[in-house]
């Protein structure tokens, strides 16, 4: 069997959880992925060791999964696309609607799909989304919203973190 890879990235889209705890039914993009802001990382897991005084050797070793994150960063700041990752409200209509905060840190779960540029997707269906806004003051500043994603366990039963089809 032909070995398959996963080459770059052609889009982050996100959704909302489907109301049964399970993966979006609908996607979208925030908007362009800024260039070499886009990652999947999934970190060493810890291993309990169990041993006892009289042996060299562990008794029993429990290991545990390493989180995964999903990180990506966008330049779109229209108020639609900020409500979606940093939370807050939107007043007025676009193109002058306004973009406002919210007074506390929100809770911010979505589905996340990645497709890689020959085709490969990795589909999340319960993300934890925490964003912040970086925006070097500079001549060749751009501001970005930079997303970060912690894959979490789905809430419907038989729902598996990650799916990763080519």
């Amino acid at each position: 069997m032909a070995e398959k890879r996963a080459l770059g990235v052609s889009s982050i889209m996100i959704g909302d959880i489907a109301v049964d705890g399970g993966v979006a039914t609908t996607f979208a993009s925030l908007g362009t992925i800024y260039k070499d802001t886009a990652s999947i990382e999934q970190e060493t897991g810890e291993e309990f060791v169990h041993e006892a005084e009289e042996l060299d050797d562990p008794i029993e070793i429990v290991p545990t999964k390493g989180r995964t994150k999903i990180s990506w960063g966008i330049t779109d700041f229209t108020a639609a696309t900020l409500v979606k990752v940093l939370g807050g409200t939107v007043s007025g209509v676009a193109p002058a609607d306004i973009w406002q905060a919210p007074d506390t840190a929100q809770t911010i779960e979505k589905s996340v799909k990645v497709t890689s540029k020959n085709g490969t997707t990795f589909t999340y269906p319960r993300v934890s989304i925490k964003a912040r806004v970086s925006y070097p003051l500079a001549k060749s500043g751009i501001a970005k919203v930079l997303i970060e994603g912690t894959v979490m366990q789905p809430t419907k039963t038989g729902t598996k973190s990650c799916e990763i089809d080519a």
